[in-house]
C-alpha cells in the first residue's frame, strides 16, 4: 500500500544523510563535489501524475503531509495578496514543488495545462487544484504551439479568469513550471509593495536582439509548427514601436485590467496574431510605448532598465555551472551561491532530473528563509529606474 509519510520520511532522510545544502548554497567545492558524484549513483526520488491523482483525492491528507497548513503569514502578506499564472504541460510533480514553494492562502493560482498534455497530467493538477478554494484550473485551455499566439493567449486567459476570482490581489505573476523563486513569499511583498504600480517588464531595442524576421514576416499554424507565409502588409497601431523582451514578467493589477479591456492593447494584440513569439514582443510594446498609455509603463530607454522578474543565464553572456540547453542554463548544484545572491526574484530554468540536488537545496533554502526571516534591504529595490519612471 502506497504511504506518502513514509516515502517522504524516506525521501528527506536519505538527502540529509548524503548532502550539507548548506555547504552547497556558500559554495563549499568538496561538498559541491560530493554531490555531484552522489548523484551519478541516485536517481532522484519522485512522484509520478498517477500518484498524485491517488494521494490528492483525500485532501486533508495531502494538505497535512506536503505541509500547506504551516506557512508563517503576516499582517503585510495578508493584506498584500498576489496572483499568479502557471502555464505547464508535464510533470505534476515539479508543478506541486512551484505552487508549494509559493502558495499562502490569501494568494490565487490560475494552472494551465497544454490541451495535448497527457489525461494524467490534467487528472493530477484538477484533483490537486480542488483540495484548495485559492487554486484553479484555468477556464479555457490552449493548445501551446511553440513560438505561437497560443502561448500569450494562455496567459490572458488565466489574467481574465483571476479578475474575476478576486479584487483584492496587486500583482500578476506568470511562472512557467520549470521556474523557481528566489525570494520567500514576505520577500516579494516587500518588493512589490516598493514596485507601488510599476510594471517589470523587460525591453529590448538593440536590432542584434530583435530578432526581426520574427515581426517583419506573416506566419501560419501548419501542423503545429509556423510557416512563413510572406512580408507582413499592416503596420503597429497608434504609431507605436515595437520592442521584445521576456514571456514573462510582473504586471500591476491595472496593467492586467488594461491589458484585458482597453482597446489599444487589443488592437496590438490583434497586429501580432500572426508573427512568430508574440509573447516576447506583446508585453514588452505596451509597457514600453508611451503612446499606448498603458497603467505602470516605463517612460525611460527600456535597455537601461533592470529586469528583475527572472533570472535567466544565457550561453556565452553568463556563467552556468550546470549545463545549456538552447542557450539557457538548466541550473545545477554549482550555480546556487550565484543564484541566492540574485536580485532577480525568480530563476529559470531547472530539470528534475539534472542534477536534482540543486532544486532541492534551492528548495530548502527558501522554506529555510520563510520560517526564519533574514533582515530585507530594500534600498536596491528604492533606486530602480523603473519605479522612478514610470
Amino acid at each position: 500500500m502506497f504511504s506518502l509519510s513514509n516515502f517522504l520520511r524516506v525521501y528527506l532522510s536519505l538527502y540529509e544523510w548524503k548532502v550539507n545544502c548548506r555547504n552547497i548554497i556558500d559554495g563549499d567545492k568538496e561538498e559541491i563535489s560530493k554531490a555531484l558524484q552522489y548523484m551519478k549513483y541516485y536517481s532522484p526520488i519522485r512522484l509520478l501524475d498517477k500518484d498524485f491523482i491517488n494521494i490528492a483525492t483525500n485532501c486533508s491528507n495531502f494538505l497535512e503531509t506536503f505541509g500547506y497548513n504551516i506557512y508563517p503569514i503576516t499582517d503585510e502578506e495578508r493584506h498584500f495578496p498576489i496572483a499568479f499564472s502557471i502555464p505547464t504541460f508535464k510533470d505534476a510533480d515539479q508543478t506541486e514543488r512551484l505552487l508549494h514553494s509559493i502558495y499562502r492562502p490569501q494568494n490565487f493560482y490560475c494552472i494551465h495545462v497544454d490541451n495535448s498534455s497527457s489525461s494524467y497530467l490534467h487528472e493530477a493538477l484538477l484533483v490537486i487544484a480542488k483540495c484548495f478554494k485559492n487554486v484553479f484550473i484555468v477556464s479555457k485551455t490552449e493548445n501551446i504551439i511553440y513560438k505561437h499566439i497560443s502561448r500569450l493567449k494562455a496567459d490572458i486567459n488565466c489574467m481574465s479568469d483571476l479578475l474575476m476570482k478576486s479584487q483584492k490581489w496587486k500583482y500578476f505573476i506568470n511562472l512557467p513550471h520549470q521556474q523557481f523563486p528566489l525570494k520567500t513569499n514576505l520577500e516579494l511583498v516587500k518588493i512589490l509593495k516598493i514596485y507601488n504600480g510599476a510594471n517589470d517588464i523587460e525591453g529590448i531595442t538593440s536590432p542584434k536582439r530583435m530578432v526581426s524576421e520574427r515581426y517583419m514576416y506573416s506566419y501560419k499554424n501548419v501542423n503545429n509548427s509556423l510557416v512563413r507565409i510572406g512580408l507582413k502588409n499592416d503596420t503597429l497601431p497608434y504609431n507605436a514601436s515595437i520592442y521584445k523582451g521576456s514571456a514573462y514578467g510582473i504586471f500591476s493589477r491595472k496593467f492586467v485590467q488594461y491589458v484585458l479591456f482597453d482597446k489599444r492593447a487589443k488592437d496590438v494584440l490583434e497586429y501580432m496574431e500572426d508573427i512568430m513569439s508574440p509573447d516576447e514582443y506583446y508585453w514588452a510594446t505596451l509597457n514600453h510605448n508611451e503612446i499606448l498609455k498603458a497603467p505602470g509603463r516605463f517612460t525611460g530607454n527600456p535597455e537601461k532598465k533592470a529586469w528583475l522578474a527572472v533570472y535567466v543565464a544565457w550561453d556565452r553572456t553568463n556563467q552556468c555551472q550546470g549545463k545549456f540547453v538552447r542557450d539557457i542554463c538548466i541550473f545545477g548544484v554549482g550555480d546556487l551561491k550565484e543564484l541566492v545572491s540574485r536580485k532577480e526574484l525568480f530563476a529559470n530554468k531547472f530539470y528534475p532530473d539534472f542534477q536534482y540536488l540543486g532544486l532541492k537545496c534551492l528548495e530548502e533554502y527558501i522554506n529555510n528563509k520563510t520560517f526564519n526571516p533574514m533582515r530585507f534591504d530594500s534600498f536596491y529595490y528604492k533606486q530602480l529606474s523603473f519605479i522612478k519612471n514610470t
